[in-house]
């Protein structure tokens, strides 16, 4: 561990550039006076309100999702030792151990807690600064080390796992959060802590039952998910071309953009309009096109043992990805307009389960689309047939809309969630069906996409 920690400090040291710290540090100085800027700004308009140790916990937890996806974007770990190190008498346990110390002194598993500061200063009692800064640290060490476990891992049936365990954590330390108006500050710190304890304990062991080696074979730049698959072909197809990049992106923020300033006016049909196009609208600029990107290099994967079935079902879990990210950014309209969090998850079950379902026959009629042209005014991959299959696009959001309009949020609620767990039942046979059609008709396919 020793050697380890020397090595490590020595690596630090020649890898350090001015100009890099100063880069850095311009940034979190920006970000630290914006904090106290809002600190100072929250604490005129309540003033010394008591019992803000209460806030704390929900803090705490709110922290725990962007934080996690600002690791997964930011924090890069050497999670397997090279061969020099391979070659000395390291054990793999004290190897566990130093990835385990790193992570204490990682600079972004301090970032949130850091911009955090401020308000633990001028907010809280003198008595409980400290210790809430020590919480914050905590659970963002959760997920420090739940991304060193997910760089461990290799291939999505492990790293699966780590991403469940997440979803847990949160669930569990949302639920211990709301005892924060029962328990005593101290108690209730103190139990947070526990917690924290224990799911790093959790991540930490399952790191240790890893085993990954770093083998001497060409390596390419990786994309937040570490070692190149199949399912990487979705995602990494986006984040190159800049006419998908600016339709996947741009279009749905428009959406959410729209539902915030559509609640000013209640939750009436428009609104929840405006909110099944945010979700949808990701997979359905896609969703148009499926197999229009594969088509530039099919001729290439139909010579490898790749099923259409697998591509078809990478492309269905990588839709529901997409309808994921902005369903978290209209979270907050739970508070902001007082929408129901079961109808809001209703409507991303229903979109996945039933909307980017409908999509799926473009498969057999799409048209081979240019990747690195402009995004804007381009119909290029457009047909008589894609356009004619979009209007089967309308008839799950008119749907949505009806239930929205005609029943109560509870009922809606229940019958979306039904309709979309049917959807997502039906994705085998669908698949099987759509990729013996396509298999049929491979030669009409393969020559559309060559025109």
């Amino acid at each position: 561990m020793k050697l380890l920690l020397k090595l490590w400090l020595t690596q630090l040291r020649r890898n350090f550039k001015w100009g890099k710290f100063f880069g850095e540090a311009y940034f979190a100085f920006l970000f630290i006076t914006l904090s106290v800027v809002i600190t100072l700004v929250v604490r005129k308009e309540l003033g010394d309100a008591p019992g803000m140790e209460a806030v704390v916990p929900f803090i705490a937890v709110s922290i725990i999702v962007p934080d996690f996806i600002n690791k997964l974007l930011m924090k890069h770990d050497e999670t397997v030792m090279d061969h020099y190190l391979k070659s000395r008498p390291v054990s793999e346990r004290s190897w566990n151990r130093f990835l385990l110390t790193t992570n204490l002194f990682n600079l972004w598993n301090w970032a949130i807690p850091v911009m955090l500061l401020p308000f633990c200063v001028l907010m809280l009692p003198w008595y409980a600064a400290v210790p809430a800064i020590v919480l914050l640290f905590s659970v963002s060490l959760v997920g420090g080390v739940a991304i060193t476990s997910l760089r461990r891992a290799r291939g999505w049936t492990n790293k699966w796992p780590v991403l469940v365990a997440m979803v847990v954590w949160l669930i569990v330390a949302f639920m211990y959060s709301l005892t924060s108006m029962l328990l005593p500050w101290g108690l209730q710190f103190v139990g947070f802590l526990l917690l924290c304890a224990g799911a790093i304990a959790v991540f930490y062991d399952y790191l240790c039952d890893l085993r990954r080696y770093d083998e001497s074979r060409a390596k390419a730049g990786r994309l937040f998910l570490g070692a190149s698959s199949l399912f990487s072909m979705e995602y990494v197809s986006v984040l190159r071309s800049k006419r998908l990049r600016v339709a996947v992106l741009i279009m749905p923020l428009i959406f959410v953009f729209n539902s915030y300033t559509q609640c000013i006016n209640g939750l009436n049909v428009m609104f929840y309009m405006m909110l099944m196009f945010a979700i949808f609208s990701p997979s359905m600029m896609l969703g148009q096109w499926v197999f229009g990107i594969e088509g530039n290099y099919m001729d290439c994967l139909w010579t490898k043992p790749v099923s259409i079935r697998e591509l078809l079902g990478n492309k269905l879990r990588f839709f529901a990805l997409l309808n994921i990210a902005p369903t978290l950014l209209v979270v907050p309209l739970v508070w902001i307009a007082d929408l129901s969090p079961w109808l809001l998850a209703a409507t991303l079950v229903f979109t996945v389960g039933v909307a980017n379902l409908s999509l799926m026959p473009t498969a057999l009629i799409s048209s081979r689309l240019e990747l690195f042209q402009s995004a804007f005014f381009n119909y290029q991959g457009a047909s008589m047939a894609i356009n004619v299959y979009g209007l089967v696009v309308i008839v799950p959001i008119a749907v949505y809309c009806l239930c929205t309009w005609l029943m109560s949020a509870e009922v809606c609620a229940i019958v979306l969630t039904a309709a979309g767990l049917v959807g997502i039942a039906l994705y085998r046979p669908v698949i099987g069906w759509l990729s013996r059609k396509y298999e049929q008709r491979r030669y009409v396919c393969f020559e559309r996409y060559r025109q």
